[in-house]
């Protein structure tokens, strides 16, 4: 069956459509709409750029500042801070994930369907991986008619998104299963984070598929045995690991690493640097954040009153820190996209919610795993990774899943779920009830373009989290 391009998003999905996977100041630049250049190998290189410009950019940093992973001391960064999410400062952000979704559907069409299984199974999985970030971010969205050639397409219910990503999902298993003889091209060096390996795709996709069950925890078709199926044959090695890969000419940088170049428009968390420093012997916080920005000791900024000269991020997310040079860290940085530590996370998390007795070991697993990620191997974790039965629960799981999910999106998306951990929203906060937001607003150029566009408040939990 062939694909509609998406039409009537929005004016700024429109405007994407032809700017491939870019928004204005994205050092990203790859276009496939010259005819000449709109081959399968371009259009899955852009559509896994800009999937990893989103899961990097505007939307992460401001997640992250709402779960107090940072504090923004300055601009759109000081506004979320403040929980004034304007819907104009989301235009950009949610037309680049449609038009990722739109180059998604159009490498699908031109791919050569069956005769080329493979490059349909790694389209698909990209594809569920921004629709997840779209509804975790929105809830409900545009969805059954958001490639139907719709005007003014429907929202459909968050629900409804997660049943799709995950057909999406067992679809790619499927095609990724195919053998070399049936498929006539197959993804290589343009497939820019596995280099066309369908092996570690496959992997990818049942993590995720536990990722995107794990939603459901609050729900009545909630299936703790199904997810922790989808574990056993997912993501099993940290060398497995789905990452953003980076180059260091300035074009296809890491996108913190930019940002904090560029901007440096947030810091250091005084809730995040407080806690890790609670175990002294927990060496991430010498990855997380860099100590020499703020006077050789790491600075937390308090919420409330933000302190532009607390600590700046550290080599985990922007690579090593070369003080006393202007220029932090290196730009050939790869960051965190799905990973073993998450798998070990969710698989605690399950079984905290079961009250099985192998919930400590299954979270001290975890915690090894993200200390020995986030320093690249100096320091296995064994001294912190120290739970019991008796001091375990879906409280402690999700507390050390908000320290090990340090700049990704899931401990936004964990938060709003289970109300852990229990941080203290900024009083100063321009909500009501001064409460952490619950959503992301509508964007201003869909809510004007889309007449079917809901306008719920940024208080309004989203269908998982109710």
């Amino acid at each position: 069956m062939k694909h509609k391009l998406i039409k009537g998003i929005s004016f700024t999905g429109l405007f994407f459509s032809l700017l491939i996977g870019c928004k204005k100041d994205d050092k990203y630049y790859i276009s496939p709409n010259d005819p000449t250049s709109a081959t399968v190998q371009t259009l899955l290189t852009a559509l896994e750029v800009s999937t990893m410009n989103s899961y990097e950019g505007d939307l992460t940093r401001s997640a992250g500042v709402l779960i107090q992973h940072g504090v923004g001391v300055d601009a759109q960064a000081s506004q979320t801070n403040g929980y004034t999410l304007s819907e104009n400062l989301f235009d950009n952000q949610w037309g680049q994930i449609y038009q990722a979704i739109n180059t998604g559907y159009q490498l699908l069409d031109i791919s050569g369907g069956d005769e080329n299984p493979r490059y349909r199974g790694v389209t698909k999985i990209i594809l569920a991986m921004n629709w997840g970030l779209l509804t975790d971010l929105w809830g409900d969205i545009p969805f059954s008619e958001a490639v139907a050639g719709v005007k003014f397409p429907k929202y459909d219910s968050q629900e409804s998104v997660y049943t799709g990503i995950q057909t999406l999902l067992s679809d790619a298993i499927t095609d990724l299963e195919s053998t070399d003889d049936e498929n006539s091209i197959a993804p290589g060096s343009d497939d820019i984070i596995f280099d066309g390996d369908a092996e570690l795709w496959t992997k990818t996709a049942w993590t995720l598929k536990a990722r995107y069950l794990n939603r459901l925890s609050k729900k009545a078709d909630y299936k703790p045995a199904d997810i922790l199926s989808a574990l056993e044959k997912g993501i099993s090695d940290k060398t497995e690991d789905c990452m953003s890969p980076h180059g260091g000419n300035g074009t296809d940088a890491n996108q913190w690493y930019d940002y904090l170049n560029q901007r440096a428009y947030i810091v250091a968390s005084k809730p995040l640097v407080d806690s890790l420093k609670l175990r002294p012997e927990d060496k991430r916080i010498f990855y997380y954040y860099d100590s020499t920005s703020s006077g050789n000791a790491f600075v937390g900024s308090p919420v409330d009153v933000p302190v532009s000269s607390a600590s700046t991020w550290g080599e985990y997310l922007i690579g090593p820190i070369n003080r006393p040079k202007d220029e932090i860290g290196s730009p050939a940085t790869s960051a965190p996209l799905v990973t073993y530590f998450e798998a070990l996370f969710i698989k605690a998390e399950v079984l905290a919610n079961e009250g099985d007795v192998g919930t400590a070991d299954a979270l001290n697993e975890a915690i090894k795993a993200s200390c020995d990620k986030a320093t690249g191997g100096t320091y296995d974790g064994a001294s912190i990774a120290t739970y019991t039965p008796a001091n375990t629960d879906v409280s402690r799981v999700m507390y050390e899943k908000w320290l090990a999910m340090f700049g990704q999106v899931e401990a936004y998306t964990d938060y709003r779920k289970t109300g852990y951990p229990a941080l203290t929203p900024n009083p100063k906060g321009f909500t009501d009830g001064h409460i952490i937001p619950k959503r992301f607003p509508t964007p201003l150029a869909e809510r004007t373009g889309n007449t079917n566009a809901p306008t719920p408040k940024i208080t309004d939990a989203v269908w998982f989290a109710q």
